[in-house]
C-alpha cells in the first residue's frame, strides 16, 4: 500500500512540475475567451433593455403619435417592445447607415442575440397579457423571470450556462494563486530528494548539488509568480467586466419602464 501511494505521489509530482504552469496558463486564456463571449451576450442584453427604456421616455414625452390611440398596459408593453426590436435589429437590417452595422448583425447571428430578444419580448407579453386590472403587477419579478428565464441570454450558443460560468471566474483567481503555491510545493519535492545524494567527503560533487537544487527551486518559485500574475489579471478583468452589475441595471431599467407605463396607463390609476 505504501508503495503504491509512493509511486503515484511520484506520478504527480512528476507530471505537474512539468506541466502544472502550462495547464494554468491554457484556462487562463480560455477562461478569458469565454469572458469576452459571455460578457460580449449579456452586454446585448443590457442594450436591450436600455433601447427599451429609452423608447418608453420618448412614449411618455408624445414622441410616438401611432401609439397615442394605445390605452391598455398590456397593449402599450407589446407596441414599445416590438418597436424596440424593429429599430435595434429589423431597420439596421435594411439602412446599413452604419458601417459598423454588418458585423453586428453578424456578431447577433452568431450568438443569437436576436432570437433572445424575441423570447424575452414573447415572455413579457404572456406576463402583462394578465395585468390590465387595478391590482399593481411585481414589476421587478416580470423583470427577473424573463430574463433568468431566456435560453438564448443565459447559454451560450445554448449550451454553456453563464451564470455557472460567472461563478467559476470568480472562484479562478484563488484557484490561480493555489494552483501556483500547489506549483511550487510540486517543485520542492521533486528537488528534496537529490539532497540524499550529497557526499560530504566530496565538497565539489556536493556543492554541484546543491547548485542544481537551488535551481529546481528557482524554477519552482515561477509556479507562485506565475499564479499570482493570473489571479491579478482575472481579478482585474472580472472587476471591469461584471455580470452581476449588468444584470442589475437591466433588470433596474426594465423594471422601471413598466412601472411608468403602468401609471400612464389608464389601468394604472
Amino acid at each position: 500500500m505504501n508503495e503504491f501511494i509512493t509511486q503515484v505521489t511520484a506520478t504527480l509530482i512528476s507530471f505537474g512540475t512539468g506541466n502544472l504552469m502550462i495547464i494554468m496558463l491554457v484556462v487562463f486564456f480560455i477562461a478569458v475567451i469565454l469572458k469576452f463571449l459571455m460578457y460580449f451576450l449579456v452586454k446585448a442584453e443590457y442594450n436591450f433593455s436600455s433601447a427599451f427604456e429609452t423608447r418608453t421616455h420618448r412614449f411618455l414625452n408624445r414622441e410616438y403619435p401611432e401609439g397615442s390611440s394605445l390605452k391598455k398596459f398590456h397593449e402599450v408593453v407589446q407596441f414599445l417592445l416590438e418597436k424596440t426590436y424593429n429599430e435595434s435589429y429589423l431597420a439596421r437590417k435594411i439602412l446599413r447607415k452604419r458601417k459598423e452595422d454588418s458585423k453586428v448583425a453578424a456578431l447577433n447571428k452568431v450568438f443569437l442575440v436576436e432570437t433572445g430578444a424575441k423570447s424575452l419580448i414573447d415572455d413579457t407579453l404572456k406576463q402583462t397579457r394578465y395585468h390590465d386590472a387595478g391590482v399593481v403587477p411585481d414589476f421587478r419579478g416580470i423583470s427577473k423571470y424573463v430574463f433568468t428565464s431566456n435560453p438564448y441570454f443565459n447559454k451560450l450558443w445554448g449550451v454553456i450556462p453563464i451564470g455557472r460560468a460567472n461563478d467559476v471566474f470568480s472562484r479562478l483567481p484563488s484557484l490561480f494563486i493555489i494552483g501556483g503555491i500547489f506549483g511550487t510545493f510540486l517543485g520542492i519535492s521533486q528537488g528534496l530528494p537529490a539532497l540524499k545524494t550529497i557526499d560530504p567527503g566530496n565538497i565539489v560533487a556536493a556543492q554541484a548539488t546543491l547548485g542544481n537544487f537551488l535551481e529546481s527551486m528557482t524554477f519552482a518559485m515561477y509556479s507562485s509568480v506565475v499564479g499570482i500574475f493570473l489571479s491579478v489579471c482575472f481579478t482585474i478583468m472580472n472587476a471591469f467586466m461584471s455580470f452581476n452589475s449588468l444584470y442589475i441595471g437591466l433588470v433596474d431599467r426594465f423594471t422601471q419602464s413598466l412601472e411608468l407605463l403602468w401609471k400612464e396607463t389608464a389601468n394604472g390609476y
